[in-house]
């Protein structure tokens, strides 16, 4: 049996026993006149966050792609969003609900990636609304449900666009310069002087898209005592010229590379290559 024949879901199983399973506190659904199980402000929703701990996501078993006994899924709930909008059979009550519940998913998201937190995916089936058809009359409902054993990370997420794709498996530890343990050093001092400010969610995301790989010559960061990968990240207008602190201007390189591409006569070609490769890679 394949890794994703192992996922496809064959019980009804309620989705607050899941996300309850998955480690979320599940207390505020009794908060209801009815049964907890049933409460309409959780049961139907897309994401649920264990704040500083992991987020839980409803995703389709036909979303779940295996390359290589590798599994991953893409996810966008903007685009979703925007389906239902020209959708000309959705309710005004339902795309209430859709842009809700898509707007709650992708924050969760956001969270996880911001925060680097584990995903952990309840896999449905059920019949499913036709994504290329806007005049698609057929209601998504899953039917069936399990959780998956195995923890999911985020191997990539858009700021821009909301496009993410989760990957099964833990995270692996990608660090630049900025975030690798400094040695203790004896005799040290105190300087004062002038820096520019670098988000931390920018590289972060830099380092995720780059999977372990510089970005210019495609080798593989060393591994660190930690077990940690290394690259560098470089921003490749500099903030000082006025560029932009955002992962459309950031990439993480080794350090060969960008110490040459500060300081090497190749400097402005690298840069010129590296913005090729950043208009690429957003312009999908």
């Amino acid at each position: 049996m394949n890794v994703i024949d192992s996922l496809k879901p064959h019980e009804n199983q309620r989705v607050m026993d899941l996300v309850a399973a998955a480690g979320v506190n599940v207390g505020p659904w009794a908060e209801t006149k009815g049964h907890a199980a049933s409460n309409p402000a959780y049961c139907y929703e897309w994401a649920f966050i264990e704040h500083a701990r992991l987020v839980v996501l409803n995703v389709w078993h036909g979303e779940i792609q295996e390359r290589d006994g590798q599994l991953s899924c893409d996810l966008n709930p903007r685009a979703w969003l925007e389906f239902g909008r020209r959708t000309a059979t959705l309710r005004s009550s339902e795309l209430s609900a859709l842009s809700k519940r898509a707007t709650r998913m992708d924050q969760a998201i956001a969270y996880a990636f911001g925060e680097q937190l584990p995903i952990r995916l309840i896999v449905g089936a059920g019949p499913q609304r036709d994504l290329s058809d806007p005049e698609s009359k057929t209601a998504s409902r899953m039917k069936l449900r399990l959780l998956d054993p195995e923890p999911w990370s985020i191997q990539r997420y858009n700021l821009d666009t909301g496009a993410c794709r989760l990957t099964r498996g833990t995270a692996p530890r990608y660090v630049d310069q900025f975030t690798a343990p400094e040695p203790h050093l004896p005799n040290q001092h105190e300087v004062t002087g002038k820096a520019w400010g670098r988000g931390r969610k920018v590289r972060d995301a830099a380092l995720l898209r780059a999977a372990g790989k510089c970005e210019f010559c495609h080798q593989q960061g060393f591994r660190m005592v930690s077990g940690a990968i290394y690259l560098e990240t470089h921003h490749v207008v500099p903030l000082s010229e006025n560029g932009a602190d955002h992962e459309r201007n950031v990439v993480a390189i080794c350090p060969n590379d960008h110490r040459e591409a500060h300081h090497g006569e190749r400097r402005e070609a690298i840069r010129t290559d590296l913005l090729v490769m950043l208009a690429r890679i957003y312009r999908r």
